[in-house]
């Protein structure tokens, strides 16, 4: 299989894999907080602050990984090809994360647009930041 043609692949299972996670991890989270009959559910205040901490750190710390993904002109090319998904696998993971916020309101809310909101964010990321021989070439070149 051709190596950037490999690359969209993972890009793609990364990207679907990572949404259903999420989405079941909330939802599994989510269960457990309104069971009947413990009273009012909790407020959602805590858990956004929460969940955008966990991007920060998370995020901070994949991107300072991401740094040390470099290109060496010097290495055979399957091995740039390998360096280049692992940096494209963190940056997807990272990207990922800002789907976190629009989740956490569809299960507050349950209100549909909040899950479409989840979903199209998924796909814009998804089409965003897809990979291409150029975009090999030129972090090649960088």
């Amino acid at each position: 299989m051709d190596p950037i043609r490999l690359t969209q692949t993972i890009h793609v299972v990364q990207y679907l894999l990572q949404a259903l996670l999420m989405g079941a991890l909330v939802m599994w989270a989510g269960g457990g907080l309104n069971s009947p009959g413990a009273g009012p559910p909790p407020a959602l205040g805590p858990y956004v602050i929460l969940a955008a901490l966990l991007v920060l750190m998370v995020g901070s710390s994949l991107y300072t990984m991401s740094r040390y993904l470099r290109p060496n002109l010097r290495r055979p090319s399957a091995e740039n090809h390998r360096v280049f998904r692992s940096r494209l696998i963190l940056r997807n993971s990272l990207l990922g994360l800002l789907a976190l916020p629009p989740l956490l309101l569809y299960q507050s809310s349950g209100q549909f647009f909040d899950l479409l909101y989840y979903g199209v964010m998924f796909a814009g990321l998804l089409a965003l930041n897809w990979p291409t021989a150029r975009g090999y070439q030129q972090w090649l070149i960088s």
